[in-house]
């Protein structure tokens, strides 16, 4: 049986946070330390609370971990062709952590037990002060649809690594970025814009294809300009947009064969142009425990649910 690779040092999403140190920690697979991993020497080049020394100091303690909340679905509407907008009341202690980009939760059926049934959830976008989560589900399957047809729900979260350049979408500051949409992936778009309009950038949207009435009306009502285009007939005019706006940083919610369209037109342009992606690996537990979610990156296996990975590394090697 191939086993992961005991040296991979890449940022955790839940590293320094309140579920760290976690499961893989104890295990000594932790995502981010390299004396957990069991190395000689720290160079994690972490500049934040120190894995290692949490985990010494933990360890008659039980591990936190995120708990499953019977929450009330407050209403379902249909936005589209299995589409819908389901909005939750969560408590404000949970609320509090989903605005964050690239944040996701788990919701599961009020009459399952098993977490077989746990759906990762993109959040759409969150009322923190009355505590409102918005999401779109898409019902298709045994874990979605009984979602839909209920007036209860169990939400587990929050889980963050939504979004492979995470760093890059919150240190950007006071500069002019693109956010490129393709299909599902735009439900996670308005915490990244937030979190980019907060930092003073410059935002501007290019949709590929159809964006869904909610979403268009949320980016509207922060001033955001909507740009539609078709990658097959436009990338001249994306091209020229980016080159002429001088874009530092580009945000692609859309499938991988599409981001990596993106990718390409960028390095066209500037190969050091920051780029972030939406994360739209197969996901079951979000713990990096049960595997669904590993990926093979030049030979190297990546537990992507709580790993990130450079945007451009992901696009490059992933099939």
């Amino acid at each position: 049986m191939e086993t992961l690779e005991k040296n991979i040092i890449r940022f955790c999403a839940d590293a320094g946070g309140k579920y760290c140190p976690c499961h893989l920690a104890y295990s000594g697979d932790c995502i981010k330390c390299p004396m957990i991993q069991g190395k000689n020497k720290c160079d994690c080049d972490w500049q934040g609370v120190c894995t290692y020394n949490l985990l010494n100091h933990s360890r008659i303690s039980p591990i936190d971990e995120r708990k499953e909340i019977l929450c009330d679905i407050l209403s379902t509407e249909q936005i589209g062709d299995n589409l819908y907008l389901i909005k939750i009341k969560v408590p404000k202690d949970i609320a509090k952590y989903l605005y964050e980009p690239g944040v996701y939760v788990f919701l599961k059926d009020k009459d399952k037990n098993s977490d077989i049934f746990n759906a990762p959830i993109t959040v759409m976008d969150i009322n923190e002060e009355e505590g409102i989560l918005e999401v779109i589900i898409h019902a298709i399957g045994a874990k979605t649809k009984p979602i839909i047809n209920n007036d209860k729900v169990y939400v587990k979260s929050p889980y963050y690594n939504g979004i492979f350049g995470l760093k890059e979408i919150k240190s950007n500051k006071e500069d002019n970025c693109l956010i490129v949409i393709n299909g599902l992936s735009q439900a996670n778009v308005i915490n990244v814009i937030r979190r980019l309009l907060r930092n003073n950038n410059n935002v501007e949207v290019f949709v590929n294809g159809t964006l869904l009435d909610i979403i268009k009306e949320k980016i509207e009502s922060m001033n955001v300009k909507i740009n539609y285009f078709n990658i097959e007939k436009d990338k001249q005019i994306l091209f020229n947009y980016i080159k002429e706006k001088e874009i530092s940083f580009v945000y692609c919610a859309a499938s991988v064969e599409f981001s990596r369209q993106i990718m390409n037109i960028l390095n066209s342009v500037d190969k050091n142009i920051k780029l972030s992606i939406s994360n739209n690996n197969l996901i079951c537990c979000g713990e990096g425990i049960c595997g669904a979610c590993i990926v093979d990156l030049n030979g190297k296996k990546v537990k992507t649910c709580k790993a990130q990975i450079d945007s451009r590394e992901y696009l490059t090697h992933i099939k």
